[in-house]
């Protein structure tokens, strides 16, 4: 019979588009905290997985960052953080927004 854990783990990160969970460790969190220069959490509190990072960027591209805060109901400072905190950052690089989603979010 499979044990069933008491508690749930600080170490699980929720999708913050899709709500699919999945467990990760301490380390991981550490590790993806300080490459973007925050915390462990912070970086979990803007975790999305890939199925929800593939539709941030197609509503992004469709309409810009307002058009994409608006389907998603959060502000544009959260989906450039969503999208810096996630991928492999050549959508929105650390420190720079690209002069195309400037154009977009005008």
């Amino acid at each position: 019979m499979k044990k069933k854990n008491k508690k749930n783990s600080p170490n699980r990160l929720k999708c913050q588009i899709t709500g699919a969970e999945r467990m990760s460790n301490a380390k991981y969190l550490a590790a993806k905290g300080e490459k973007f220069e925050v915390t462990g959490n912070v970086w979990a509190s803007f975790y999305v997985s890939k199925e929800g990072l593939q539709k941030l960027k197609t509503e992004v591209e469709i309409g810009g960052l307002q058009f994409a805060a608006e389907a998603f109901k959060t502000n544009k400072g959260t989906i450039i953080k969503w999208l810096r905190y996630n991928g492999r950052g050549g959508f929105v690089k650390v420190g720079v927004t690209p002069p195309a989603l400037l154009e977009k979010a005008a």
